[in-house]
């Protein structure tokens, strides 16, 4: 693990991720026979790495350094989607995860938000500069326990939908890196009670697919 680690070092200091030290880092993956709990553990040391390097004039270097890092952990041949399912923790823990793992930007059309742990993890997230844009339903939006009006007052730009119908979508764009979507929604309810999914893809074409519906309903949409 250490020599993965030092290799990962290596490929940020001169801010070019070069297909040869791609390639090294890819043998060098294929050397070690990791389990489920040790690939995480280096996904988790490849966000710090990148928290620790980002400044103001490497943002686009870092973000393809995470896109790469990452892959390079998933072998072609095994799916790049993970799937979660409520009652239970297991949607809100990925939702929470990728949110505190968001380096650069996030990107999230969700019908409600309610759920206190969620909310907190992006004002954080806000607060230590991730560029974060919502998009959410306006109906649902002025319910009771909402946290629609606290992300507004924290200065997260939020836009509703102006018809009589629902904005029903749950998804989230993470760094342009990875998507959620699923029937989960983020209340509280939702983790206690409710047979709800999550889909968690890193696969670039629906990242590409589902960054293009959020810009769609952005310029749709209006202010809060």
């Amino acid at each position: 693990m250490d020599e993965l680690l030092t290799n990962l070092r290596s490929t940020i200091a001169d801010e070019i991720f070069s297909k040869t030290e791609k390639r090294t880092f890819k043998s060098l993956l294929a050397e070690h026979t990791l389990n489920s709990q040790q690939v995480d553990f280096l996904r988790s040391k490849i966000y710090a790495l990148a928290e620790e390097h980002i400044n103001a004039h490497n943002y686009n270097f870092m973000l393809e350094w995470v896109k790469n890092a990452n892959s390079a952990l998933v072998p072609r041949e095994q799916e790049t989607s993970e799937a979660y399912f409520s009652p239970g923790d297991a949607c809100r823990n990925v939702i929470i995860h990728e949110i505190d793992s968001a380096i650069k930007q996030l990107h999230i059309c969700v019908f409600t938000i309610s759920d206190d742990s969620i909310t907190e993890s992006l004002l954080q997230a806000h607060k230590r500069g991730v560029n974060i844009k919502i998009e959410t339903d306006n109906d649902k939006s002025f319910d009771l326990g909402s946290d629609i009006k606290q992300l507004v007052h924290a200065g997260i730009p939020i836009r509703m939908d102006a018809t009589p119908n629902h904005m029903h979508h749950k998804f989230m764009i993470v760094d342009q890196c990875a998507v959620i979507t699923g029937s989960y929604n983020w209340t509280r309810s939702a983790a206690r009670y409710n047979h709800e999914n999550i889909l968690l893809s890193r696969d670039p074409g629906m990242v590409k697919i589902f960054s293009s519906q959020f810009e769609k309903l952005w310029n749709e949409m209006k202010n809060y």
